[in-house]
């Protein structure tokens, strides 16, 4: 039995209730920092995702694990990745594609940052995953580890989906139908709605943090704005330019 995906939950009734509207803002007050180019004065980047563009990224993904490595509802795909844009498109395409999610675990295709190549262990599919402000291609990668950005561009940006196995664990071993019932709670419990803007400072490190940062906003139809490597002298003013309505810690 099949039955809708997070992603149908959760994604795709924002982007066709407001798709042009912003959806996911990634900050990095560090970006940049120590590098000749930016110079001392340039740290930090910004990148700011409507919804359709999230939608456009997490459809790349969901073909590129469907149609190039051939996983569909159950298959297990490693994320080990940090809060990023990328990130977040890459984790509603798995579910997308009706996929487990392996948040901080190795998997059969396996989405790693740079510096977090060596948890994925011997697993044939390995996609580094450059987590640039622009989203630039990883450099120099050793054999047998292929360039996220170069694999999934090639990608459509368009969807069909399957459904999800009604009963197959998508994350944490819970199934969808689980995965968004609890969403919706801890949303309801935050007192989201619609149009607020989440300002999050939380680093996604467990399953936890996935739900607070990302899928609870979203299950209100809100949008989020992750600061990674918060410079707390600016988080005020981001607050406020953003036009942020709450805060996660």
């Amino acid at each position: 039995m099949r039955g809708l995906t997070v992603t149908d939950r959760l994604l795709v009734p924002i982007v066709e209730a407001e798709p042009a509207a912003p959806r996911f803002t990634w900050y990095d007050d560090a970006y940049g920092a120590g590098s000749e180019a930016s110079g001392p004065n340039r740290a930090g980047a910004r990148m700011g995702l409507s919804a359709i563009t999230l939608g456009n990224w997490a459809a790349k993904c969901g073909n590129l694990l469907r149609d190039q490595y051939g996983l569909g509802p159950g298959d297990p795909v490693g994320v080990l990745l940090p809060a990023h844009w990328q990130t977040a498109g890459i984790l509603f395409g798995a579910w997308w594609a009706g996929c487990e999610v392996r948040f901080g675990e190795p998997g059969d295709v396996n989405f790693c940052a740079p510096d977090r190549i060596d948890e994925a262990g011997d697993a044939d599919e390995i996609l580094a995953v450059g987590l640039d402000a622009f989203g630039l291609a990883v450099r120099d990668l050793p054999p047998g580890i292929d360039d996220y950005t170069t694999e999934v561009r090639v990608h459509p940006d368009a969807f069909t989906p399957g459904g999800a196995g009604a009963d197959l664990p998508v994350l944490a071993g819970d199934s969808a139908e689980i995965v968004v019932a609890r969403s919706t709670a801890l949303s309801a419990s935050a007192g989201y709605a619609a149009g607020d803007r989440v300002l999050s400072t939380r680093e996604w490190r467990t399953v936890d943090d996935l739900y607070d940062g990302l899928l609870a906003p979203f299950a209100a139809s809100a949008s989020v704005i992750h600061v990674s490597n918060p410079d707390p002298a600016t988080l005020t003013d981001k607050f406020t330019v953003e036009k942020a309505t709450a805060r996660v810690a």
